[in-house]
């Protein structure tokens, strides 16, 4: 599989795509594995999708194999966790028009046609836990995916690979299964904090914050 080719959508980038949004995030290393037997060259958005599950491989380059549209999403790693909303709106904005060189572009009218889908922005709004409440709808987005890893694939253990060793922060919606056994909290309730086992139902506690929002507590 050379990531210079076509083979990086057709296999690589959705290979570890799907491996992650479907619970399979153990399998990396081995993918990894062979995509390190044909090319000697990283490639960015990749390597910053595995870097919680395969310890070792080095800081993350900035450069992609294939450059657009893939590369914009370095801007969603690097930023804050309040900023990541608005840019990955921008990137599924942009998604289209910009893959004019990938293989899936302009396949509307073929025999083969299954949809257009940006796999990558899934795994990444998975992986880096972002709130996808304003972009839920958009074109491109495959939110069904998204919701079934944040139900069934468990989370990332290691850190955020856009941070200097920063706990990936995790946050769960009422009335949505606990991702993750532990002390979670709410700041729409003073005192919230308290024990939930996994797959327990997090619960609404109401008041004027709209759909209360449970974040993992790091002090566990």
């Amino acid at each position: 599989m050379s990531l210079h080719t076509e083979s990086y959508w057709i296999a690589a980038l959705r290979l570890v795509c799907f491996g992650l949004l479907t619970g399979h995030a153990s399998e990396m290393p081995r993918v990894m594995a062979i995509l390190d037997y044909a090319n000697e060259e990283k490639d960015g958005l990749l390597e910053r999708l595995v870097a919680p599950f395969i310890p070792g491989r080095g800081t993350p380059p900035d450069e992609c194999t294939r450059h657009l549209p893939y590369r914009k999403l370095f801007k969603v790693f690097a930023a804050t966790e309040d900023k990541r909303p608005a840019l990955m709106t921008k990137y599924l904005d942009d998604w289209y028009e910009a893959s004019r060189r990938e293989p899936y572009f302009d396949r509307h009218e073929a025999r083969a046609f299954y949809g257009y889908w940006s796999w990558e922005s899934a795994a990444v709004t998975w992986l880096l836990n972002i709130d996808d409440a304003s972009y839920r709808n958009k074109d491109f987005y495959p939110r069904d995916l998204v919701d079934y890893a944040r139900t069934h694939a468990a989370a990332p253990q290691a850190t955020d690979p856009s941070t200097a060793g920063d706990p990936i922060r995790l946050r769960c919606e009422a009335g949505q299964p606990c991702p993750r056994a532990g002390f979670w909290f709410t700041p729409a309730q003073a005192g919230s904090r308290r024990f939930f086992a996994a797959g327990e139902v997090m619960p609404s506690v109401g008041g004027d914050y709209g759909v209360t929002i449970w974040q993992w507590d790091q002090h566990q």
